[in-house]
């Protein structure tokens, strides 16, 4: 159960780097194995001393040559500025997916915000249940969890949410779910656009889901919509319901 033995600090980092949580490209699990193996990290945290390490991991070939392991480098370095949902989605507590760390920094906007709230506070949160609230509270007391995140601020990973909040309330209290590949937008592109209209993302389809939006090789998620009678939307048609949908009030 201990989260820095080996095996689960591998799986933690694999979490941690993975595109939903710090999206750090490059590092696969031979590298990580790798890492862990030689000492060159004891936690999730370290990952950010690696660059004062570069000349010892390029002479080892741990991540590969010394253009790789620049990319690598550079790829977690860029992920400071990351928005905190990321970070927190990467800390690996229970309950706590990138929608549910969505939700959580719209609400509180900063990880000290969420690390200071109480339980009830949390349970305010859309769809927080007790038991993630719970394991929310026990994370930021424990003094293990509290030197990890020391170390990501002195690392200068970001704790506070940057983002402005939404150009408008066309699409307030929608919900969409975003499958398959789209024409011009990225899936993240496609999220932030319905997110700046007041629209809300997540990531499975359900009775509350009001739009699929789809794209190619949109799969099972698109069968899931149809069955339910959920209206389904591809990137011209979500362009459309932006412009045309009346601001409220």
């Amino acid at each position: 159960q201990n989260p820095n033995c080996p095996a689960q600090l591998e799986s933690h980092i694999l979490n941690f780097v993975g595109r939903t949580a710090m999206d750090i490209k490059g590092l696969g699990e031979a590298a990580i194995h790798a890492l862990i193996e030689q000492g060159f990290i004891r936690n999730v945290a370290d990952l950010y001393t690696l660059q004062a390490k570069r000349a010892e991991l390029i002479g080892k070939g741990i991540i590969g040559k010394e253009k790789n392991t620049d990319k690598v480098l550079a790829a977690i370095e860029a992920s400071k500025a990351n928005e905190p949902e990321r970070l927190l989605t990467g800390l690996g507590i229970p309950g706590i997916g990138r929608t549910a760390a969505r939700e959580l920094m719209q609400h509180f906007g900063s990880l000290d915000a969420l690390a200071a709230a109480t339980e009830e506070e949390i349970l305010t949160v859309r769809d927080m249940g007790e038991i993630s609230a719970r394991a929310l509270v026990r994370y930021f007391e424990d003094p293990e969890d509290q030197a990890l995140l020391a170390a990501f601020r002195t690392a200068g990973v970001n704790f506070t949410r940057q983002q402005a909040g939404p150009v408008d309330e066309k699409l307030a209290g929608k919900t969409f779910v975003i499958t398959g590949t789209l024409p011009n937008l990225s899936r993240k592109d496609a999220a932030a656009l319905i997110e700046s209209h007041g629209g809300r993302v997540t990531g499975s389809v359900s009775k509350k889901t009001d739009y699929l939006v789809a794209g190619e090789a949109a799969g099972s998620k698109l069968q899931k919509a149809q069955d339910l009678g959920i209206a389904v939307l591809d990137e011209a048609g979500l362009q459309a319901l932006v412009q045309a949908a009346p601001a409220n009030g």
